[in-house]
């Protein structure tokens, strides 16, 4: 069966049943539903791939992360594929830190003609970007870029580092640690900065603690030791967990002994006792934000737009204030 039957059966044009079938509005609602119904009952399928060349699109989108083996990109392929609807494919790539890697898969996503990429870069090198960029597919970083051709989407880091730094020292803390693996991307780069900024200002004594490899040996190695100098820690996502199971062996109280607080949005810490206390990412809002950007470009609209999203500080009973300050400002979730 054919668009022109339907259009024979029911008395229409082919290209009013055509228009039916894609939902275009410009139908009126009782003619799609009649349309669609006919369709549906009698057996019609559409040739998607008939469709996708006349339309020069594959409805394919591209998701290239920089390493897959973390809860974020849960919510965030999540998000993405709401907002881009049914009608489009959501592929992930892994490129595992790699910057080769990454240049072969965007080599790849090309020759597939991929309709747009959101990619969260393995390095500072933007020429594989540019490349799809001008062969009229849009690319959306997931890190900050001054390229004016690329649109960014992502967290504020160094704000969000240097507000909760300084609510931190508010409640009466004057020497803080940072655990963190070495930082390999720029929202990274730009924790650290925020956090060494507002310790800087105000006087106090902040030490970024480096752990070489993700595991409960290293960072037993490098932060037991120096438990005892710092009564707040901040521990960035790849680590928190090992840090947990480090604090927990050696019988380190949270909070009585040490407050802590997570750059994570990892689903469980708000189940543990005690709750952990986490910079939030909002990573359903980057999603989306990512995903519009796409859309719009592919709907006639070149569009580059440059995003910074607030994070959020949620204090919970990891973290309760030092001794003589007064009670914490910020809500718990």
């Amino acid at each position: 069966m054919t668009i022109y039957d339907i259009a024979k059966e029911l008395g229409v044009s082919p290209t009013t049943v055509s228009q039916a079938l894609n939902g275009n509005t410009r139908v009126a609602a009782k003619t799609r539903a009649r349309v669609t119904e006919f369709a549906m009952h009698n057996g019609f399928r559409r040739s998607e791939q008939a469709r996708n060349f006349r339309l020069k699109r594959t409805f394919n989108i591209a998701i290239v992360v920089y390493n897959i083996d973390n809860d974020f990109w849960c919510g965030f392929v999540k998000a993405v594929e709401d907002a881009l609807g049914e009608e489009y494919n959501v592929l992930l790539c892994n490129t595992e830190g790699n910057p080769e890697k990454e240049k072969k898969i965007f080599f790849n996503l090309m020759q597939r003609n991929v309709d747009g990429v959101i990619v969260q870069p393995a390095s500072d090198e933007k020429k594989h970007f540019m490349d799809m960029v001008r062969n009229s597919i849009p690319v959306v970083l997931l890190e900050e870029t001054e390229e004016p051709e690329l649109s960014f989407v992502k967290g504020n880091d160094h704000l969000a580092a240097y507000r909760s730094t300084k609510v931190c020292i508010e409640q009466g803390y004057r020497k803080i640690a940072f655990l963190s693996i070495p930082p390999d991307c720029v929202g990274g780069r730009e924790w650290i900065r925020g956090f060494k900024q507002a310790v800087a200002e105000e006087d106090c004594i902040g030490e970024v603690l480096y752990v070489k490899e993700t595991t409960c040996e290293e960072v037993e190695k490098v932060f037991l030791p120096r438990v005892g100098e710092f009564p707040l820690v901040f521990c960035d996502t790849h680590l928190i967990c090992m840090l947990l199971r480090v604090l927990f062996t050696h019988h380190v109280r949270i909070p009585e002994d040490l407050s802590l607080i997570a750059w994570s949005n990892k689903y469980f810490l708000s189940y543990m006792t005690p709750s952990i206390s986490i910079i939030s990412i909002p990573v359903e809002e980057i999603g989306r934000r990512a995903a519009g950007i796409i859309l719009r470009n592919l709907n006639g609209e070149p569009h580059v737009e440059k995003t910074f999203i607030d994070e959020t500080l949620i204090l919970r009973e990891s973290f309760q204030p030092s001794a003589g300050s007064p009670p914490a400002g910020v809500s718990g979730q």
